[in-house]
C-alpha cells in the first residue's frame, strides 16, 4: 500500500491532541506531541509554504511587549515570559499551516474517528482498573480525566447533533464515568447552552426542573462531587480572606487559592503582570498572605496548579488584567454567534470545549487548544460550517 503523506499528516497531526500521557522525564518533559510536530513542521515545509496569520502575529507581539513592561516594573525574570511565547508560537503556528493547507472535513472525520476509539478504549481500561493515575476513574490514555473530557466533548457534541446516538452515547457514558465534575458540567451544557437564546426560552425554562434533578441526584449519589460542590460552597469566602479550613481538600484549594491570587494581582496591577507571570506571583508575592491546610503544607503541594492558575479564564485575568477580561468576553459572545446557525454543529461542540477550558486547565498551549482555535476560526473565515455529514 502505498504511503500517503498527506493521510499521515492529518492522522498524526490529529493524534497528536490525544497524546498528553506518552512523554518521559529527562531535566525537563519530553513529549511525544514535541516529536510530532517537529516531524510534520518540517514535512510541511517541504511539500507547503508556511505562513503566519497576521492577528495571531500581532498577538504574540502584544504578548511580547506587554510581557516586557509588566516584568520590567515586577522585577520578574524573563524566563517565565518567553517560554510561554516560545511554546505558543510553534504550536500556533503549526496547527494553523497544519489546517490551513488541508481540506477540514478530511480533518474533522479523523478526529470523530480517533474520539471514539479513544472513548472505547477508556472502557477496558476503566473496567480492568488499569488506569494510570486514578483508579475508579474513567480517564482512558489521559493523565486526567477532566483533561480527557475537554479534548472530546466536540466530538460527543457532533454525534448528538447529528442524531449518531450509539456514538453519542458511547462518549457520552465515558463523560459519567469520568467522574468529573468537569464532565459533568460538559454533559449539562450540551444540553443548555444551545436552548439559550429567545426563540428557545421557553424549553430552556422547561428543561430547567430536569437540569436540577439530574444534578441534585449526581450530588446525591456521588461522594466525590458532592465533596467539590461542599467544599467549594463553604470556601467562597475564602477568595477574600486566604484563610483555608485544615479540612479543605486539595481540588478546592487549588480552584480557590488561584481565585484569591488573581484577585490579589488585579488589585495590584489592574492591567496584569504579564503573560507566564501567575506562577511567580503566586508563589514569591501572595503566598505568604495566605493560611495553606496544613496537611498540603506539609505534602509541599501548596502551590498545586500554580503555573495554569486552574482554569484558562483565572490566568487571563491574571496575567493580563482587565485587557484579558475583555478579551475573554469578546471573544466568547463572538463565537456565540455560531449558535445562530444550526449545521455549525462542530463549532458549537469546540464552543464547549471553549467554555470548560476557561473552567478548567489554564495552560497556553496544550495539543487540542490550538487545533480547536484554529478550526474554529478557519470555519468562519472560508464559510465552512463544518456540519460535513461524515
Amino acid at each position: 500500500m502505498k504511503f500517503s503523506i498527506k493521510k499521515y499528516l492529518i492522522y498524526s497531526s490529529v493524534f497528536a491532541i490525544f497524546t498528553e500521557a506518552f512523554f518521559f522525564k529527562f531535566i525537563i518533559d519530553w513529549k511525544l506531541l514535541y516529536l510530532i510536530v517537529g516531524i510534520n513542521f518540517f514535512l510541511l515545509l517541504k511539500l507547503k509554504k508556511i505562513t503566519l496569520n497576521i492577528y495571531f502575529s500581532i498577538l504574540l507581539l502584544y504578548f511580547l511587549i506587554h510581557g516586557f513592561l509588566a516584568y520590567t516594573i515586577i522585577s520578574i525574570p524573563y524566563n517565565f515570559m518567553l517560554s510561554q511565547i516560545i511554546g505558543i508560537s510553534i504550536i500556533g503556528t503549526y496547527y494553523y499551516n497544519f489546517i490551513s493547507n488541508y481540506n477540514n472535513k478530511e480533518i474533522i472525520n479523523a478526529y470523530l474517528k480517533i474520539s471514539l476509539i479513544v472513548a472505547i478504549l477508556g472502557y477496558p481500561l476503566y473496567f480492568l482498573n488499569i488506569n494510570l493515575n486514578t483508579p475508579d476513574r474513567l480517564q482512558s490514555i489521559f493523565k486526567e480525566p477532566a483533561h480527557y473530557v475537554i479534548v472530546v466533548i466536540p466530538a460527543c457534541y457532533y454525534y448528538l447533533k447529528e442524531k449518531k446516538y450509539l456514538n453519542f452515547l458511547l462518549i457520552f457514558g465515558t463523560l459519567l464515568l469520568s467522574n468529573s465534575s468537569l464532565g459533568y458540567i460538559g454533559c449539562g451544557l450540551m444540553f443548555l447552552v444551545p436552548n439559550l437564546t429567545f426563540k428557545r426560552l421557553g424549553l430552556l425554562i422547561g428543561l430547567t426542573p430536569l437540569i436540577a434533578c439530574i444534578f441534585y441526584y449526581v450530588y446525591s449519589e456521588s461522594p466525590f462531587f458532592k465533596l467539590r460542590v461542599d467544599d467549594t460552597y463553604n470556601s467562597i469566602n475564602v477568595i477574600n480572606t486566604g484563610k483555608f479550613d485544615e479540612n479543605t481538600n486539595l481540588s478546592t484549594y487549588v480552584l480557590i487559592s488561584n481565585l484569591y491570587i488573581t484577585k490579589k494581582n488585579l488589585i495590584d496591577h489592574p492591567l496584569g503582570s504579564g503573560i507566564g507571570s501567575h506562577h511567580y506571583m503566586h508563589t514569591k508575592r501572595y503566598l505568604k498572605l495566605m493560611r495553606p491546610p496544613q496537611y498540603l503544607v506539609k505534602q509541599k503541594k501548596q502551590a498545586d496548579n500554580s503555573f495554569d492558575a486552574n482554569s484558562l479564564f483565572t490566568r487571563l485575568c491574571s496575567e493580563f488584567g482587565l485587557f484579558g477580561f475583555i478579551m475573554v468576553v469578546g471573544m466568547m459572545y463572538k463565537a456565540s454567534k455560531c449558535f445562530s446557525r444550526s449545521e455549525m454543529y462542530f463549532c458549537q461542540g469546540i464552543f464547549i470545549y471553549f467554555l470548560l477550558k476557561l473552567f478548567r486547565d489554564g495552560h497556553y498551549f496544550p495539543p487540542e487548544l490550538f487545533f480547536f482555535i484554529w478550526l474554529f476560526y478557519l470555519s468562519y473565515k472560508n464559510k465552512q460550517y463544518l456540519n460535513t455529514n461524515i
